[in-house]
């Protein structure tokens, strides 16, 4: 249920124990010629969607724009950090007035992690409400080499709108990937050592915008990708800590 599709009443009804809301948040920005430039948003809002459908909860207002300095290219929106941390904050108070005791991040844009995990420590040190974040692009990863649904890995697989990236969508959001622009696209900038953190403007790495195999991708796989991390993230929230007191 989308909470801003629903009135009050069948708000106040509907929101039950435990008192869980799913919030997306995603991003605007250059995501391949390929896919649109609210990937992250649009895939949030539908892996959202599909979590609370099974769960049976409430997904709250999503964070359409996020922390996106290091893929600034054309179309791209950014907020600072701070300022998409207070957003978040403000959000998740108000629905703790209203009751709320847990809240389920999905956010397929990896530099919002840290911002959300700040907030999410802070409402359970400060207010004993328990989160939990999917990292969505991340956690697609063990379920396609455990269960080999894509041919490539690594960085070819998971990369930038890469085969990983543009399965998903051709499931979920068939009708926003233009197929005629689907590529190959390797790093031109060795990478050594994948364990070490760098910052390198996305930029650098070409003007398309994407990095790893999109050639590959097909309906098929991300339907399998989607369906079996959605099975994961049940059986994970199913035992998850009962709401706090």
């Amino acid at each position: 249920m989308k909470m801003l599709e629903m009135n009050f009443a069948d708000f106040k009804k509907e929101f039950k124990d435990p008192k869980t809301v799913i919030i997306p948040a995603g991003a605007c920005e250059s995501w391949g010629p390929h896919l649109p430039l609210g990937a992250d948003t649009i895939m949030a809002e539908e892996i959202a969607n599909r979590l609370a459908k099974r769960m049976g909860w409430i997904v709250g207002p999503t964070l359409t724009v996020g922390d996106s300095a290091g893929v600034w290219g054309p179309g791209t929106i950014k907020t600072r950090p701070e300022s998409f941390k207070m957003y978040l904050e403000d959000i998740c108070e108000s629905l703790i007035e209203h009751g709320a005791r847990r809240f389920c991040f999905v956010s397929p844009h990896v530099s919002n992690m840290s911002i959300i995990s700040q907030v999410a420590w802070k409402l359970k040190l400060e207010k004993d409400v328990d989160c939990c974040i999917f990292d969505w692009w991340r956690i697609v990863q063990p379920v396609a080499r455990e269960k080999k649904i894509l041919d490539n890995d690594g960085l070819m697989a998971h990369g930038h709108a890469a085969e990983a990236g543009t399965s998903c969508f051709l499931y979920v959001r068939p009708d926003l990937v233009k197929m005629d622009r689907l590529q190959k696209i390797e790093s031109p900038i060795p990478n050594n050592y994948p364990e070490f953190q760098q910052f390198i403007p996305f930029a650098c790495y070409g003007d398309e915008y994407m990095l790893g195999d999109a050639t590959g991708a097909s309906r098929e796989k991300g339907e399998k990708l989607v369906e079996a991390t959605l099975d994961r993230m049940v059986e994970f929230l199913k035992q998850w800590n009962p709401p706090a007191n």
